[in-house]
């Protein structure tokens, strides 16, 4: 402004002068086309300064607004005498602390997610909308759900009314709550324990989150043993009953009776019998679930003589029931094993063969050979195992249906979960082929260098 001003008086100095120029006048007007060119290059300097300070906020403003927006961002570099240099170091600084937490945010969600895929829980994220937020492949798989990605009411995904008034009851009081339920879906019926929760969260927010866990197994497991106490109940009761009531009957006079104290004391014999077989059961289930290799006896025993023994302790069982057993194993067949252990598998298989058979049927005993293997096959042609349930007859307690629907055959149930324990524990496998109405036929594979099982 200064140098304006001085080039205005200049300039009217100039204009009042005669047409002549004096020295003076002649400095005047020098003076005066100076500081037009002086204040010219102020103009041009002043117009670049405001030119470069207006593009470095626009490059700090895109930096800030690519940082707000999460998009990676390039560094701004300014020489340390620019006036912009602190405040571009600190944008700078920010948007690398900004990325830093970007990065660690998303490395934490990718754990999280990988977490959350891969639980064996089912897994289900309800926001305060009633819209389903997130749904691990667990919970797709346990209500066989096909659910869409973006946000949508859960009453389209869950179906089950039990659930549903679980969910409703969390919302409504904003309370846990957890119940045991039972999914009807395919192949067969899944027991879950539901349990859902109000997560608060601020201002105002919320959500609920369900937690579904499969206890098929185990509730099935608890009713097999409520299963098995009842009936262990009910086979311990007929046998003492009749030994207790036939032994008063002895003792109130008929022991003078010769015919009636022989067919008494057959009938105690008889029921006496029952009560060792179900003790013997009970306590091999717990002995092979005891076992461990250091306590086998492993030693080469001939396979024919092994289950000939067997055999013969079941005769009367065989007159009973009039079924034949046939020993076809050859004479000459060594193999190394337990004997006390093996000789209990046999007996149990060809056991169930005579108790599960029909007048005039037959139970075989064979053997085959690989080159590192052996191989005991137990076949008959009683009454057969249904298809459905072939896969649960090695679990304990579980006893598999009569010909009668809804009858189940007798016994504790614990005859093929030991074949199964024992047969483990020997280092081997055991394979069931059956068909209902034709027979059963049990594979039971050995090394024949013995060693333990990979359990062990």
């Amino acid at each position: 402004m200064g140098n304006l001003l001085m080039a205005f008086l200049v300039l009217k100095a100039v204009q009042k002068g005669q047409h002549s120029f004096s020295t003076q006048e002649i400095n005047y007007i020098l003076l005066f086309a100076i500081t037009i060119f002086v204040t010219a290059i102020e103009v041009v300097v002043y117009w670049s300064n405001l030119r470069q300070s207006q593009l470095r906020q626009d490059a700090l403003n895109e930096k800030l607004q690519e940082v707000l927006k999460g998009e990676k961002a390039s560094q701004i570099l300014l020489p340390k005498d620019d006036p912009f240099y602190e405040l571009t170091m600190t944008v700078n600084k920010i948007e690398s602390h900004d990325r830093h937490q970007i990065h660690n945010l998303t490395n934490q969600g990718n754990e999280l997610k990988a977490i959350v895929n891969n639980l064996p829980v089912g897994v289900l994220v309800i926001n305060r909308h009633r819209e389903v937020q997130l749904a691990n492949p667990a919970t797709i798989d346990l209500l066989q759900l096909q659910i869409q990605k973006d946000p949508h009411p859960y009453t389209l995904d869950i179906k089950q009314d039990d659930l549903r008034a679980l969910i409703e009851r969390t919302f409504e009081t904003k309370r846990d709550h957890h119940r045991t339920i039972h999914l009807k879906r395919e192949p067969s019926e899944k027991v879950i324990e539901a349990t859902v929760v109000y997560n608060k969260q601020v201002h105002h927010r919320y959500e609920v989150i369900v937690l579904l866990y499969d206890i098929t197994e185990a509730w099935t497991v608890e009713q097999m043993q409520l299963n098995f106490v009842s009936n262990a109940s009910h086979e311990l009761r007929t046998p003492i009953t009749a030994i207790s009531g036939f032994a008063e009957t002895l003792m109130n006079g008929a022991k003078n009776d010769p015919d009636k104290l022989d067919e008494f004391l057959a009938i105690i014999q008889k029921e006496s019998r029952k009560l060792v077989r179900l003790t013997e059961d009970i306590l091999s289930i717990s002995r092979t679930q005891s076992d461990d290799p250091q306590s086998l006896e492993i030693t080469e025993s001939s396979l024919a003589d092994l289950a000939q023994e067997e055999i013969n302790l079941l005769h009367s069982g065989m007159q009973l029931h009039q079924v034949e057993v046939v020993n076809d194993i050859p004479k000459n067949v060594k193999v190394q094993t337990d004997a006390q252990q093996l000789g209990q598998i046999i007996k149990n298989l060809v056991a169930n063969g005579i108790r599960y058979n029909r007048p005039s049927g037959h139970v075989s005993l064979s053997y085959q050979e690989t080159t590192n293997r052996w191989q005991l096959i137990v076949s008959d042609n009683g009454i057969g195992i249904a298809t459905e349930e072939q896969p649960k007859v090695f679990e304990r307690f579980y006893r598999v249906s009569a010909n009668k629907p809804g009858e189940l055959v007798s016994g504790t149930g614990l005859g093929l979960p030991i074949v199964a324990e024992s047969v483990k524990n020997l280092g081997g496998e055991v394979r069931l082929k059956s068909e209902l109405g034709k027979g059963s036929t049990f594979i039971l594979t050995f090394p024949k260098q013995w060693r333990p099982s990979a359990e062990y």
